[in-house]
């Protein structure tokens, strides 16, 4: 299970409190066999280097050898999370998915709390299509000449889905409870 991430106000947490959180593995991944297709035509070393990564891990995904994805699955305290890592050349993007779209009617008002749950993030945010409800929460690193250490590829792909836990319980009540926008966005942060 994840704890909630708590911070004392003026107090940012520190690299040991993040690698206790992230580091520890709190959400576990539930579905996938791995699919590594080294060698492909199109592979690129950062992708080899992020099979490695998942591998090192031992982190069960499924990995599109022909686009640079890969997918995966955690058990999230408020249901399953999906993910969807996109490595290029230049930048890794992490898009971890709550399990279920925004409904038609709801869309409006999670677009708000979208805004406020995002205003102060500092890594990564929310995105949501207003055309079929996806709600996401993104993450990303741009990739230089040297690979990023285990340690900061873990929190990006972590981070995500504490981030989810986190909100979508406001989320929920404000489609399902009529809850105020404000005020479930204040309760998830507390």
């Amino acid at each position: 299970m994840m704890k909630q991430w708590r911070s004392r106000p003026g107090r940012e947490p520190s690299t040991e409190d993040r690698r206790r959180k992230i580091g520890a593995r709190p959400i576990s991944p539930v579905y996938c066999q791995n699919h590594i297709h080294r060698g492909a035509a199109g592979m690129s070393a950062q992708v080899d280097q992020f099979s490695a990564y998942l591998d090192r891990g031992e982190i069960k995904y499924e990995q599109d050898s022909e686009n640079s994805f890969f997918r995966m699955m955690f058990d999230g305290k408020h249901g399953d999370i999906r993910v969807l890592i996109v490595v290029e050349d230049s930048l890794i993007q992490v898009f971890s998915h709550p399990a279920n779209k925004i409904p038609e009617n709801s869309r409006r008002a999670i677009a708000e709390a979208v805004c406020r749950a995002n205003y102060g993030l500092k890594v990564g945010s929310f995105e949501l299509d207003m055309e079929d409800g996806e709600l996401r929460y993104q993450t990303s690193i741009p990739l230089g000449d040297d690979f990023p250490d285990d340690d900061v590829l873990d929190h990006i792909l972590y981070v995500g889905g504490a981030m989810v836990d986190r909100y979508v319980p406001a989320f929920l009540s404000i489609i399902y409870g009529n809850e105020d926008v404000k005020l479930a966005i204040e309760a998830a942060e507390m």
